[in-house]
């Protein structure tokens, strides 16, 4: 075995030792870094979801064409279809929701009116009823017009702040536009010459490290690759379903904007719990401008579906997909959303997959040597 260069770990100690102690200028030191990696990660991230896509269809294109003329095509061709299918969908998905909300919002201005003169009949009788006395309600609106005017005050004397967030929120998001434009043309190059970056990055981790070293960090990000392709595939299973599901039930329950909420459900759902909650709200909102007496009921349909989802389909596709029980995938969920938050609950089911996998071989491997394989 070969030994360890005690400068390199002297060296390492002393980087180390100075980062903890300079720990502000190490973690701005970090935050540029991140800046830098940002367009190259977000187009990494583009670049593995459309392969799943471009996959199936070079496997098709395989079966189709063989070994002919245009097999040549094959990658830039299936591409192609890749990005026209994605953009198509989310075309297809933003020209169909957004007309819908619009309408909605048009059909809730010219509700408000109306509904604020019925709110305000309603509160004066209840305020007969209840025989408030004119010094009463005189209380009740001094404390409104306080709660009023301390608001414009407020928005008065912050007007400066107020513009600088804008002006932060705004570069912000130009920002992540920015990473996000890049990070596309990133993929794109990516996708197109994933075979010869593939190539090289095994010839510089066989270069660099042991053969056997090298072969179980391939192995290792082989079975990650796997997991996390099989993870995608499952959570868009789940959202056709859920959408389905979604769909069936509002129409036999008479619901208005059946077609516009299952579609939204169907996508938002790809983001755990945040993306539920979201689409049941635009759902709530739709529904209360539509068919207001209505909304209970959708209130009971979406509380029933996100159960099955939660409970039955999350554990059971996904969890199949990516090699781990509902057990371990509802722990994952679990884990993931109190260190990460959102991020955290996609990204840790296929971790947890993936380090699952790697202690059941090795696990394996340890019983085989003590000739217990039959435990």
């Amino acid at each position: 075995m070969k030994e360890r260069n005690p400068y390199c770990l002297l060296a390492f100690a002393i980087v180390l030792i100075w980062a903890l102690w300079n720990y502000n200028v190490s973690l701005k030191l970090l935050a540029g870094i991140y800046d830098v990696l940002l367009p190259f990660v977000i187009g990494g991230c583009m670049a593995f979801i459309v392969n799943v896509l471009m996959k199936k269809l070079e496997q098709y294109w395989r079966r189709i064409f063989k070994k002919s003329v245009v097999s040549r095509f094959e990658r830039p061709v299936c591409l192609l279809l890749s990005l026209a299918i994605i953009i198509g969908f989310l075309a297809f998905f933003v020209l169909t929701i957004v007309p819908e909300l619009h309408a909605s919002m048009k059909m809730l201005v010219k509700m408000l009116p109306p509904a604020l003169a019925k709110l305000n009949i309603y509160l004066q009788q209840k305020a007969q009823e209840l025989s408030f006395s004119a010094d009463e309600l005189a209380v009740v609106q001094a404390q409104a017009k306080e709660v009023y005017q301390t608001m414009l005050n407020y928005l008065q004397n912050n007007k400066r702040l107020l513009l600088e967030q804008t002006f932060l929120a705004t570069a912000s998001v130009l920002e992540v536009l920015t990473s996000c434009v890049i990070g596309f043309v990133v993929a794109i190059y990516c996708l197109l010459e994933k075979h010869r970056l593939a190539r090289n990055f095994k010839c510089v981790i066989f270069a660099f490290c042991s053969k056997e070293r090298a072969a179980y960090i391939l192995h290792v990000l082989q079975t990650s690759e796997q997991i996390f392709r099989g993870f995608v595939g499952g959570q868009l299973v789940v959202a056709l379903l859920l959408g389905v599901m979604y769909f069936v039930g509002m129409k036999l329950c008479g619901f208005p904007y059946a077609t516009v909420i299952s579609l939204l459900v169907a996508v938002l759902s790809l983001i755990p719990i945040l993306g539920t909650l979201i689409s049941a709200l635009i759902g709530c909102f739709l529904i209360l401008v539509a068919a207001p007496e209505k909304i209970w009921y959708f209130i009971i349909l979406y509380i029933v579906l996100q159960r099955i989802e939660a409970d039955l389909l999350y554990p059971k596709i996904v969890g199949k997909a990516v090699g781990l029980s509902e057990l371990w995938v509802l722990a994952a969920v679990t884990i993931g959303a109190s260190i990460g938050g959102v991020a955290g609950m996609i990204v840790c089911v296929p971790l947890f997959s993936v380090l699952y996998a790697l202690l059941a071989e090795k696990v394996k491997r340890l019983l085989a040597e003590k000739n217990l394989s039959n435990l």
